[in-house]
């Protein structure tokens, strides 16, 4: 893969254009160019990063936040609903995206929510459809485990719903802690069943996590890994790196306006290439997809308007519809024999453990923190009875955040609130997730005392009902969007946070995981006693994102705010098509990376048209 200069850019006759070399992004170029006749340029605002420690050990996940050569380090806008606090907002930046940043988790949805995608409008993306390119990205790479620890941590894979053969190495971690096999068992005793296959399409309960790790190196596997590296003596696969790009230039042509350069600066000088000969494909993800659209010109004609951007087409949908996963972490004091993720604060343990990684491929850091997860419905967080009354106050907060939505975009809302009530009611579709990860995050609101050992939950909400915004604040095409998720205008939202804060601590007081728990370090004894309220304000004011945003250029009948069509062409053009997390109209559950690259690999057989 030729890394060129903007001038040597110049010189090559490109096919396709594609803005943004993260997960969704790089899957599309290898598939494209697995045609040599093909060119594909790919343009990508950060760096190559080659071998990083910080992104290369699973252990060291979420080291690059925060840091500018791995991160964008955006930020919301100040949230209403959630104490008025600004929020963290990572995203990947560099060759591969965020799918170099995340927390490795590789989980796939449930079936009714993609045959969803095809209910809202969206002929072709549905789960069978989908589920051939979850399994073309991956390859399932199995760990010796004792029969009796398979049947513990319920791991027993139907290795037919697994690919094989593809880029991504995916497998169950290879160590356990007394902590997880006491988990387990308590919340079976509460009546969880365990998940031990997840990936046909039922993904609720009790589970341990498939990871993007190669069991192998006990390395991170990624888009960077998997898909551009093995590749990287293709000539027909192009790179321009550290190239931010500012605007897609069009033509109009029959009606249409199509797609004909690009304009990006690097190298604080502003460039362009011209002469796309297909499509130009934008990849950017949930937040500057949309920007990269409303600086072209596409987008709601207020806000271009506002900024002296020239409306080429008026698409009320662009940056509307952001919706992301959100919960709270709970922590307690555990006494337990095992090394927890926080003792590799100690100099002399960390180094121990740098050991045992790079001469075993085994230890705390070639594992993540967060192994075991709990995917939780309604029913799991409270009675039939309280399920009932729940979907009542649903109704009623949907009809109000209905009356109070743009009238550009109530019908595509109203159509995915009757999808989201439907799965609210269903026993087997997820609502909530709870994280487990043996250790202590260090929380501005609860720091850990040396020398304890601690065991953290983080409780979240999976289909918020809440709907935000991304959207430019100036023509500066360099300065960050205003990210606006709207945490919690929906109080439906904040209530299943706090049920599943409140099964998490009857997870901890709950035999024997009860017997390690010394006692809860967070929320503090003030907050606890407070009750539902108490938890109602710890949860405001101290909320985290999951870091899977969606919705922002959605895949939805134009009439409805959709911004793409089902075949990921943007509408009003004849080349310019979204391909990343933004098309997803509603949030899923579990953790979006799996679905990120299937989307690019689909996308690759649209444009192959073979799909």
């Amino acid at each position: 893969m030729p890394i060129l200069s903007a001038t040597e850019i110049k010189s090559h006759r490109v096919d396709f254009v594609i803005i943004g070399g993260g997960t969704a992004g790089l899957a599309l170029a290898a598939r494209l160019t697995e045609d040599p006749s093909v060119t594909v340029l790919v343009i990508e605002a950060g760096t190559y990063h080659g071998s990083e420690p910080i992104i290369d050990i699973p252990g060291y996940i979420g080291r690059g936040i925060i840091n500018p050569k791995f991160d964008w380090q955006f930020q919301s806008v100040p949230q209403k609903h959630a104490g008025n606090n600004v929020v963290f907002q990572p995203r990947g930046k560099g060759l591969g995206g965020s799918s170099h940043a995340n927390f490795l988790g590789m989980f796939r949805p449930s079936k009714a929510e993609l045959d969803a995608l095809e209910a809202l409008g969206n002929k072709g993306w549905n789960w069978d459809s989908l589920l051939q390119y979850m399994k073309k990205s991956e390859a399932f790479i199995p760990v010796p485990i004792s029969e009796e620890n398979a049947h513990l941590f319920a791991i027993n894979p139907d290795l037919s719903l697994h690919g094989t053969e593809g880029p991504i190495k995916k497998s169950y971690p290879k160590e356990w802690s007394r902590l997880h096999e006491n988990l387990f068992k308590s919340v079976e005793d509460l009546g969880i069943l365990k998940a031990t296959e997840t990936a046909g399409g039922r993904n609720i309960g009790a589970m341990s996590a498939l990871m993007s790790v190669d069991p192998v190196t006990a390395k991170r596997s990624y888009a960077t890994s998997g898909y551009l590296e093995p590749n990287l003596n293709r000539k027909n696969l192009l790179a321009l790196i550290d190239a931010q790009v500012t605007k897609v230039i069009f033509e109009e042509q029959a009606g249409l306006q199509r797609a004909v350069g690009v304009e990006f600066v690097k190298d604080g000088s502003l460039d362009s290439i011209m002469g796309i000969e297909k499509d130009c494909i934008v990849a950017a993800g949930s937040f500057q997809t949309p920007q990269i659209l409303e600086l072209s010109g596409i987008g709601r004609q207020d806000v271009l308007n506002k900024f002296g951007i020239e409306t080429i087409i008026n698409l009320p949908g662009v940056g509307e519809n952001l919706q992301d996963h959100v919960g709270i972490f709970t922590i307690a004091e555990v006494d337990t024999p095992d090394t927890t993720f926080n003792d590799l604060l100690d100099p002399t343990l960390a180094k121990e453990h740098e050991e045992l990684y790079r001469e075993k491929k085994a230890g705390m850091l070639a594992q993540i923190p967060s192994s075991a997860y709990i995917f939780l419905s309604a029913h799991n967080l409270g009675s039939d009875e309280d399920v009932l009354s729940w979907e009542k106050q649903m109704h009623v907060q949907c009809t109000e955040s209905l009356a109070r939505a743009d009238p550009s975009l109530r019908s595509g809302l109203e159509k995915q609130y009757a999808v989201q009530r439907d799965l609210f009611s269903d026993k087997e579709q997820v609502q909530a997730e709870i994280i487990n990860l043996v250790g202590h995050m260090m929380l501005p609101y609860a720091q850990p005392v040396p020398g304890k050992k601690y065991s953290s939950f983080f409780c979240a909400v999976m289909h918020p009902l809440s709907r935000g915004s991304v959207h430019i604040t100036t023509s500066d095409p360099l300065a960050p969007p205003a990210i606006d998720p709207n945490y919690f205008a929906n109080e439906a939202d904040l209530d299943i946070v706090v049920n599943s804060i409140e099964l998490a601590l009857k997870i901890n007081a709950t035999p024997p995981l009860s017997t390690q728990v010394i006692r809860i370090h967070s929320p503090s004894k003030d907050v606890l006693e407070k009750g539902k309220e108490g938890l109602r304000e710890y949860v405001r004011a101290g909320c985290w994102p999951v870091y899977h945003p969606v919705g922002t250029a959605s895949m939805l009948p134009k009439e409805d705010g959709g911004v793409v069509d089902s075949s990921l062409k943007v509408y009003g053009t004849s080349n310019l098509r979204v391909v990343d997390l933004s098309i997803l109209p509603m949030e899923v559950s579990g953790h979006t990376q799996a679905l990120a690259y299937a989307i690019g690999e689909k996308a690759a057989d649209i444009l192959k048209g073979q799909s």
